[in-house]
């Protein structure tokens, strides 16, 4: 089950990006001769016009032909023969889509999973089972005094329980519209050196209004977006050990992991390899969308290079690719016997 879940996300990422570049040929009048959903064996197929629909037997992700491609095939309207700023709209594409997609996700998620505010008054939302406080106090009492202070806001709490540096407290609780006088035991923390009640602040849940959402979903795409370049920037400097790399075994694992704990977070996790898929695309790296790129920005400031030494170039960059992909995959085989 976890296996084709993965394949199923995995699908999806690659079917949107190649739906990109499909849709930005199809925008320049570009040939394409097949756009297929999966890979290998041909199952069933449909042709309008020039362009073949297929749907094949191998549920991972796709691909989209277009015509001119190759040097050695020169193909009227193909993807050569058209301007440069065209053919780079249409290497970016697939990426593009990727982004969409994520923040396609970022939206929805914000939109269904709302906010939490805090009720700022004092009130009490969690009590850990693990503090000598949980026989006193109870979820939805409303402390209004520490110490003799005080208490308006949850900031204030924190302010005075960092300066506190004795085991018991004394304590003024509001429960059920009565005002009750409580000798507090402390918890001491050796992480932070401190002593804590151990408890939380009640939170309600609301819904998003548009203007808010659509904001939030910013900020979080935006959040997401830094986070997976700051993991690819750290694995192109060489500061993530190779163990730490997983293809598509170790892929399996980690969706595993997050559809135990919800289907929030396999969600973000599809909007999460979304755009790293984008990103990893964008590297100037040849073969890569990043590194045709490139050579068509290249052609674009009056810098042109022989097709036939790009090819050559790019097919060293897909042999690099491939022998990448099976130490990946064997380093995640070799993990899954470690354990």
């Amino acid at each position: 089950m976890t296996l084709l879940l993965t394949l199923l996300i995995l699908s999806i990422i690659i079917f949107v990006h190649e739906l990109g570049h499909f849709l930005a040929a199809r925008m320049f009048k570009m040939p394409i001769s097949e756009f297929a959903i999966g890979m290998g064996p041909e199952l069933i197929s449909y042709k309008k016009s020039y362009t073949k629909y297929s749907v094949r037997g191998i549920p991972m992700g796709g691909f989209v032909n277009i015509d001119g491609m190759d040097i050695e095939k020169p193909v009227e309207n193909g993807f050569n023969s058209k301007p440069a700023y065209q053919r780079f709209v249409v290497l970016f594409a697939g990426v593009f889509m990727n982004f969409v997609l994520a923040f396609i996700i970022m939206v929805i998620l914000t939109f269904v999973s709302g906010k939490y505010d805090i009720v700022d008054d004092g009130s009490i939302g969690y009590v850990s089972e693990k503090v000598p406080a949980y026989k006193e106090l109870k979820i939805g009492d409303k402390i209004k005094e520490i110490e003799n202070i005080k208490i308006k806001t949850w900031d204030d709490i924190t302010v005075i329980m960092r300066n506190i540096k004795k085991e018991e407290i004394n304590m003024v609780i509001e429960r059920e519209g009565i005002l009750l006088e409580k000798k507090i035991k402390l918890l001491y923390d050796e992480s932070s050196k401190r002593y804590m009640i151990g408890i939380n602040p009640k939170y309600i849940h609301s819904k998003y209004g548009f203007t808010e959402g659509v904001k939030e979903s910013i900020r979080a795409f935006n959040e997401l977006f830094l986070t997976v370049f700051k993991g690819l920037k750290m694995l192109v400097r060489g500061e993530v050990k190779s163990n730490e790399v997983s293809g598509p075994i170790g892929m399996v694992k980690i969706v595993d992991e997050f559809a135990k704990t919800g289907k929030i977070l396999l969600v973000w996790l599809t909007a999460m390899l979304s755009v790293n898929i984008g990103i990893f695309n964008l590297l100037p790296f040849p073969a890569l969308d990043g590194g045709r790129i490139i050579f068509v920005i290249l052609e674009m400031i009056g810098i042109k290079i022989n097709k036939k030494i790009e090819e050559r170039v790019h097919l060293i960059g897909m042999f690099i690719l491939i022998l990448l992909f099976f130490i990946i995959t064997g380093n995640d085989i070799k993990n899954i016997f470690k354990k």
